[in-house]
This record gives C-alpha cells, structure tokens and sequence, in this order.
C-alpha cells in the first residue's frame, strides 16, 4: 500500500520535472520537428502536476498528524514549521544566488546573462514573505519559476482550514464553491471583462497569479478526499486502470488544444491539466496495486528508469530551483550552434542537453540538500519535538 503511494508521487514529480525543464530548453531549438516541439512545450502544465500531488501530500499528511496530535492547533502548527522548512532555506538560497547572478550580468554588460526581469527591494522583500504572487514585479523576476512557488505558499496558508472543514463535506463544497467563485470573479473584473472568453495570456502575471492556478489544488484536494484508497494503493480491474489511462490522455489533449497547440484559453488550461494529472496519478497506482495483487516477484525490466524516476522525484524541488542556471548557461554559450541545426540534429542535440541539465541540476540539488536543507530539515525535527512536548503536556495537564 505505502510503496504503490510513494511509486505514483516520485513518477508524478519525475514527469513534472523532466517536463519543466525541456519546455524551458525547447525554446533554444526553433529547428525541432514539429511534434517534438508540441510535446516540449506540454511540459509547461508539469507545474499543475506539482500543485496536485502537493495538494495529495498536504492532506494526506494532514490526516496522519490530526490522528495523532492533541489537537488542531497542535496539527497546524506542526503543518506551518514543516511547510516553511522544506520550502524556505532552499528559497532564500535561491534568491541570494539569482540576485548575485543579475548583479553580475549588470556590471559586466553581457545582456544574455541578464536572467530576471527588472524588480526592487520591495520586490525581494515579497519574495521572502511568500507574497511575491500578488505582485507583478514580484511573482517571477526575482526567481525565476518563483510565480510557482508564492502560488504554492498562498494554498498553504488555508491548506489547515480546508482540512478541518472537510471534517463536514457539505461544509468543504461549500469553501471550494465559494473559493471558485472567488477566482472566477477576480478573473472576470480582470482579464475576461465579464464574460467566459478570457483574454489572458501565457506566462503573464494574469496566468500565474493565483485566481488561475489556485483550482488546480482544489482538484488534488478533491482527488485525495475521492480517491484516497486508489492512491494509497487499493487493488482495481483491469478496465478501471484503462479508464484512468483514458482520462489522463483525455485531459491531457484538451490541455494542450486549450494552452499550445490552439494558443487559447489559458486560463482553463490548468484546470485540465490538473485532472490530467490526477488520472495520471490514479493509473500509476493502479497499476502498482496490480502487480503487487498478481506477486509478480520477477525483477522488472525497467529497474533503472524507475530508479532514475525515484532519484529525479525526491530532488524534484532542488532541480526546479537551479535548473535554470543549466538553462541559462546553454543559452549563453550555445544558442546560436543550436538554432542553426537542422531538425534531426537539434532532436539528437535537445535529448542530449535534456539528460545533462537534469544530471547537472540534480547533482546542484544533492549539494544544497547536504549545504542548506539537510540542516533545515534537523532544526525542523527539533522545533517539532518542543512543539510536542508542549501539547502532550498540555493535553495530560
């Protein structure tokens, strides 16, 4: 049961990953074929699976720690210092080293090497409170794919509230009704002038913010409180993994002719690639619990590549942090050899650069792991443990 969890989470985030950054390197082959291309920039919607499976993990954990806390103040407090420990340390790095890069690429001149957009103190201050993605200037020009992370933050902050009301279902739908109600009419004073056909655009502060990204959590609250024996691994036919299939791909194209190849409704195109990634998740569980239900006890032929998918999940965060310097080096150094390549080389040359960002921005992450979050993470365990101390003596008291 735990391992057909942990195998759907590491796959959902190795694909996340693995998605992130190839549709950020794409943009350096404009000779790719066609349908390379198209695939490539689907990678962009691996951030809508990041948001559903931290949703899963959120309430999934949320539960583990409410059956055994003294109460919900005692829960909540726990969920903020793990959140705020797994996630800070590494952010603040982030935006030390990113704000050393620009300052570099500012006083030697060299333009391409200018990696963020233009953003002040004020600017990094939000970044460090976790409200840059209510600002412009904020959400991503500080960090680059920082935009995920304040949206990311912003859920936390209510991610306890919605776990105690789904102690009442009636009174769940009626936060998530009035949560949707919210991001729509935000969305509809702003960007669709009170109409269903939005006019926001990809990659714009109207897309990242969180009136439009905000539902995909919604889904993967829904998913867990829906289908939470699946995800923890509960043994389904044959025809029902198929389904799920069906609908992962189903979600998937309606994805991508919303947000890439139609070029339209982008604010509907996480919605559905949030449900994408739900049915995707469903069908790695289901096909776990499968096997294990048949004992198939033979070593699969896939060892390596389920290793790699393992490895590239648990160092998911780390990767997306510094995999932008792998981007903006290649970009650098090797932007115009790429663009002048025909299409079979710039396919051999882009599976190529893929694999070595990845390596190379795993191995960054192994390293700031060990330098800033493996100590994090022991401070962490520490505040945890006075924080039980004093409510079970509470409790006894």
């Amino acid at each position: 049961m735990e391992r057909g969890r942990v195998a759907a989470l590491d796959a959902g985030r190795a694909l996340a990953i693995v998605g992130v950054v190839a549709v950020h390197l794409s943009f350096q082959f404009p000779n790719l074929p066609g349908a390379v291309t198209l695939v490539a920039r689907m990678g962009q919607y691996g951030v809508q699976l990041f948001f559903v499976i931290s949703a899963i993990t959120i309430f999934m954990t949320l539960e583990m720690d409410h059956a055994r806390c003294a109460d919900a103040r005692h829960v909540t407090l726990r969920f903020y210092i793990k959140r705020f420990f797994r996630i800070a340390p590494m952010y603040y790095a982030a935006i030390a080293i990113y704000g050393l890069i620009s300052y570099g690429a500012m006083r030697s001149g060299v333009e391409r090497a200018w990696v963020l957009g233009a953003h002040g103190p004020m600017d990094i201050l939000l970044n460090m409170v976790f409200l840059h993605a209510l600002s412009p200037t904020a959400i991503n020009n500080v960090v680059p794919g920082g935009w995920s992370i304040g949206v990311e933050m912003l859920f936390y902050m209510i991610a306890p509230l919605l776990f105690f009301l789904a102690m009442n279902r009636a009174r769940l739908l009626l936060a998530t009704v009035l949560l949707l109600g919210i991001s729509f009419a935000v969305m509809s004073m702003s960007d669709c002038n009170g109409t269903l056909e939005c006019n926001v655009a990809n990659n714009t502060f109207s897309y990242f913010w969180p009136p439009v990204q905000g539902p995909c959590f919604i889904v993967g609250m829904w998913a867990w409180y829906a289908f939470r024996s699946h995800l923890l691994g509960a043994s389904v036919t044959k025809r029902v993994s198929l389904l799920y299939f069906s609908l992962a791909l189903g979600f998937a194209l309606m994805t991508g002719a919303l947000g890439v190849w139609l070029d339209k409704a982008h604010a509907l195109a996480p919605v559905f690639a949030a449900c994408s990634a739900v049915a995707f998740l469903l069908f790695v569980c289901s096909r776990h619990a499968r096997k294990h239900r048949d004992d198939v006890r033979a070593t699969p032929r896939n060892t390596f590549i389920r290793r790699c998918a393992a490895a590239l999940g648990r160092e998911s965060y780390g990767i997306y942090l510094w995999h932008f310097i792998c981007v903006y080096a290649t970009f650098h150094f090797f932007d115009r050899s790429f663009g002048e390549k025909n299409g079979e080389t710039s396919l051999a040359l882009f599976g190529a650069t893929l694999i070595a960002v990845l390596v190379v921005s795993y191995g960054l992450s192994r390293v700031s792991d060990r330098l800033i979050q493996g100590r994090a993470t022991r401070l962490s365990r520490r505040l945890l443990a006075s924080v039980d101390r004093r409510f079970h003596l509470t409790r006894d008291a």
